[in-house]
Order: C-alpha cells, then structure tokens, then sequence
C-alpha cells in the first residue's frame, strides 16, 4: 500500500513538473511576442501641437501655425480672452478702406466674430489646399516686461472657392501684445491697413467682412 502510494504521489508531482514547464513555455512565448507589452498611446490624429505663449515671439508663431492646420481654436488663442485670461478686451481696428465700407460692422467686433469669420472661411477651403501666412519685415517697438507693439507687412492665403472673394490678401498690421496674469502672452489690439504699394489691392479685413456670415 504504502508503495503504490508513493507511485501514485510520484506520478502526481511529475504531472505538476510537466504543468508547470508548459505554462512557463507559453509565457516565455507571448514575452518574446511582446503580446504582453504595454502599448504607448497612439498621438490623436491631426493634432496640432502649440508652445504655450511665454515669450511675444510665439504667439506670431502660433497664429502663423493655425492658419497653416486651419485650426480655428489655436487661432482665436492668440487673442486676448477676457472670460479665460482675465484680460483686458480685445479690439480689431480693420483697414480704412474696408471701415468704410463696412462701418457698422465693426463696431461690436470680438473673438465671437473672429471664430465666425474664420470657420465660414475655412468651410469653404479644401482639406488638401495650402492655407499660409507670411510676415516679413517684422518690427518690436515699444518693449517693457508686460508688452510690445508688434508691426509687420502680410501676405495671407486662403484658396476658397467663392469667386467673388479673392484667394490673396496682402497689406500690414500693427498688433499691441500683453503678457496677461497666468504669464501668457496674446494679441490685445490689431490694426489692419493697406500698404502703400498695394493701394488696389485686399486687406485681411476684407476676408473677416465678406466672411463674417
């Protein structure tokens, strides 16, 4: 008895060992699959990626960008939010030429009529057209710890297609820039004006008011 006994105890532990080396023989095998792995987060698709705004300096660049991704949010940002900064209001002095013509217009101008403008403008570009603002000649005048008058000439691409719209618009702005209390820097001010050298041509204004609707 005691002999079949330590048979069958045998039997058992040798079941156990043969168990245990094929569970460890799987393991070994997903490891090596990297089956069991962590996966890192894949980034959302299409995200554009902006500095936050501790220098004057990029708040350019980042206007620059959203207008490249047609990114609406990234651009209003770059203006001064009373609700999320605590900020004074921000103020749009459009081209005289388009103040003319749209005077009433202009008069309650906000971040609501800049969103507005830009989705509609947007609306009306294709995903794969190439949507661009170059500055050049770029001048910062009036320099102190919380602010910096920034002026610049621009030329401003947005291929739509309504034909009675143009596709180009090119002129200068002037933009007084304010470092508000969460430290970040936005546009408080921006003036638009048409240069001397293109006095036929289309300010950015003329896009925010044949676009504002």
């Amino acid at each position: 008895m005691k002999q079949r006994f330590l048979k069958l105890w045998n039997q058992e532990l040798q079941c156990n060992v043969i168990v245990s080396n094929i569970l460890i023989l799987i393991l070994w095998g997903c490891m090596s699959c990297s089956l069991l792995d962590t996966r890192s987060p894949e980034p959302p698709g299409n995200a554009v990626q902006y500095d936050p705004a501790f220098d004057y300096q990029t708040v350019l660049v980042n206007l620059k960008k959203s207008i490249q991704f047609k990114d609406p949010t990234g651009y209003v940002r770059c203006l001064s939010d009373t609700l999320e900064q605590n900020a004074q209001l921000f103020v749009f002095e459009p081209s005289i030429e388009v103040l003319t013509r749209y005077s009433g217009l202009f008069q309650q101008w906000s971040i609501n009529q800049e969103r507005a403008y830009f989705q509609n403008v947007l609306s009306k570009i294709p995903k794969d057209a190439i949507t661009e603002l170059k500055l050049n000649n770029t001048v910062f005048d009036g320099i102190t710890p919380d602010s910096v008058i920034v002026q610049s000439d621009y030329v401003l691409t947005l291929p739509h297609n309504v034909a009675s719209v143009q596709n180009v618009s090119s002129g200068g702005l002037r933009l007084v820039m304010k470092r508000q209390k969460n430290g970040l820097w936005s546009i408080q001010r921006w003036s638009d004006y048409l240069l001397v050298k293109d006095s036929i041509g289309a300010t950015w204004s003329s896009i925010k008011a044949q676009f504002n609707n």
